[in-house]
């Protein structure tokens, strides 16, 4: 549709940030760079002027410099901290207006434990709805790390409608034998792929389309969350099921989750047969009275593939992951 069609139905483009805090955070934004995505402007944001030359985003942020000099915040969360809030005004300009916001950050050290908290305050203080994702410490890197970490995700948590955490120590599991930058490439990958997936399925049109309003009411609907990506062949369906709840990073039990919004991207040689056996083995073990709201894109790019998305809210907590069989 031309902007002047768009115009003339009274619509407005979508706003979508995808903010990356910090070391790890901005790593995840070169990754997502390299891989391309629709509808979404990017934004690295750090203390250290000399890691932030290195990303590769739409627009790149040095907070503190009259704190930190371009250095580093030593890794002290107060210093993370002050050096967002200074730059406040800033952030204001960036989400005014603004729908979407994702913020990643790896926690436990400086800017990202203390300034992604800020940044996630500002987003949503602007009025976007706003999706963390974190990742945890190591085991290894002891309590006092750890502690830091789950303090600055309890600030997240108290202003983002949606926070995935990721855990390090899930790398010991999936690669102990992988060198470390291909390791932590794993993760940045991971992260990645979800924001992808969520912003193209509500900026991107689609067969039976899900806007922004459906992702809106899924994550308003509130309670512990969790988002699922997974891809099979058209022949085995099952298999992009498994491989969403499985995900060793993301793995949960969803059995009795109250509210899901579940996208599907395949081929012309995706059925109605195909589609009903994703849909009917993701919505089977959420809650009998659960709110289902689906979606489904036809894309000449996944000829004889599949891929699934799904956000799933209300999930039960304290749950053994559940394993399909």
């Amino acid at each position: 549709m031309k902007k002047a069609d768009k115009d003339s139905l009274g619509s407005k483009e979508l706003s979508v940030y995808i903010v990356g805090v910090g070391g790890a955070g901005s790593n995840s934004i070169n990754r997502l760079a390299g891989m391309g995505i629709q509808g979404a402007e990017t934004i690295a944001v750090n203390t250290d002027k000399e890691h932030l030359l290195q990303m590769k985003a739409d627009k790149r942020l040095l907070i503190g410099r009259g704190y930190t000099g371009g250095l580093g915040a030593g890794g002290d969360p107060n210093v993370g901290q002050e050096c967002a809030e200074v730059a406040w005004k800033k952030f204001c300009s960036f989400f005014k207006g603004s729908n979407l916001a994702f913020v990643i950050t790896g926690l436990g050290g400086g800017t990202g434990t203390g300034a992604a908290p800020v940044i996630v305050e500002n987003a949503r203080r602007q009025g976007a709805m706003v999706v963390a994702i974190v990742t945890m410490p190591f085991s290894f890197e002891k309590s006092f790390k750890r502690k830091r970490a789950l303090a600055g995700l309890n600030k997240i948590q108290t202003y983002a409608n949606s926070t995935i955490v990721l855990e390090n120590d899930c790398l010991l599991q999936v690669a102990p034998n992988m060198p470390v930058n291909r390791a932590f490439a794993m993760m940045d990958t991971l992260t990645a792929s979800i924001v992808k997936s969520v912003t193209e399925t509500v900026t991107c049109p689609s067969l039976i389309n899900l806007d922004f309003n459906d992702l809106r009411t899924i994550l308003e609907a509130g309670g512990v969350s969790t988002i699922m990506i997974g891809e099979s062949s058209v022949d085995d369906p099952e298999k992009a099921v498994k491989e969403a709840s499985g995900n060793p990073f993301l793995k949960v039990d969803y059995t009795g989750a109250k509210n899901a919004l579940i996208h599907l991207t395949g081929g012309s040689d995706l059925t109605v047969t195909k589609m009903n056996q994703v849909l009917g083995m993701m919505t089977s073990q959420l809650d009998s009275n659960a709110g289902v709201i689906w979606g489904a894109r036809v894309d000449a790019e996944y000829n004889h593939r599949i891929k699934l998305m799904s956000i799933i809210t209300g999930l039960r907590q304290g749950r053994k992951p559940l394993t399909i069989s």
